[in-house]
């Protein structure tokens, strides 16, 4: 039997839940804006990242202008051609972001994707998107632990509007890496040594454009590492879109 629901039903019912539901702003408990948790007030209060590196996403000096590198990726370019992450990862973000990621707030995650997903829009408006999305991949004893892969979530909710396919099966974390919270850069590049694989029996199409997604990007370690073995392994270019960026 046929499960589709007639679009006049489903009409129904959204508005149904919307009056038994209506949205909560995700930081204040106030009245969302229409169809979303997040309210116009708290919004304009979140803190974005302004006139950033193309590659890192680190402030830029005043007074250049336009899309630009800072000078460490002139002089020691990372991997990815561009990094995308709408927001700093200073408050309310932590908050956010902790909820989502440990106690299962997809609520929260959801509303920081569709910035990042509005946020990655406008700045391919003129360009060509990436052709796959890959997730950070999750190894499998801190899947156990934590029950899903917030990472993939973000991906998901990335993939409809963008029309962008997910690929989580390209490559796979070889060990459970320590948690990378409080490393220096040094320990975080032996911590991540060898982390990641690609899977058997995979392969780009030539000329094929990867876009990476990740949480929160701090030092660069993971997604360089990461970024480094999709290249090898015949990606044209990497490209990393993020909900937040640390500022160190």
């Amino acid at each position: 039997m046929s499960t589709n629901i007639p679009k006049t039903v489903d009409k129904w019912l959204n508005n149904v839940q919307f009056w038994l539901l209506p949205p909560a702003c995700i930081l204040c408990r106030q009245s969302g804006q229409p169809g979303r948790d997040l309210c116009a007030a708290c919004e304009s209060g979140l803190p974005r990242l302004l006139h950033p590196c193309l590659r890192c996403v680190l402030p830029l000096p005043p007074g250049i202008q336009g899309e630009a590198l800072c000078g460490t990726c002139q002089v020691l370019p990372p991997p990815q051609v561009r990094l995308l992450a709408p927001f700093s990862y200073s408050p309310p973000l932590p908050v956010l972001a902790s909820a989502f990621k440990y106690h299962h707030r997809l609520v929260n995650g959801k509303e920081l994707a569709a910035e990042a997903c509005r946020y990655i829009a406008q700045h391919y408006r003129l360009s060509r998107l990436p052709d796959l999305m890959v997730p950070v991949p999750l190894h499998q004893g801190r899947l156990r632990e934590r029950g899903y892969n917030q990472l993939l979530e973000i991906a998901r909710w990335l993939s409809g509007p963008l029309q962008i396919t997910i690929r989580h099966d390209l490559v796979y974390r070889m060990h459970e890496t320590p948690q990378q919270a409080g490393l220096s850069t040094a320990a975080r590049r032996q911590n991540l040594r060898g982390a990641f694989r690609m899977s058997e029996n995979t392969s780009f199409e030539p000329g094929q454009m990867v876009a990476i997604v990740d949480n929160v990007v701090t030092t660069g370690t993971t997604i360089g590492e990461l970024a480094r073995v999709l290249l090898r392994h015949g990606a044209a270019e990497v490209h990393v879109w993020a909900l937040a960026r640390t500022i160190l």
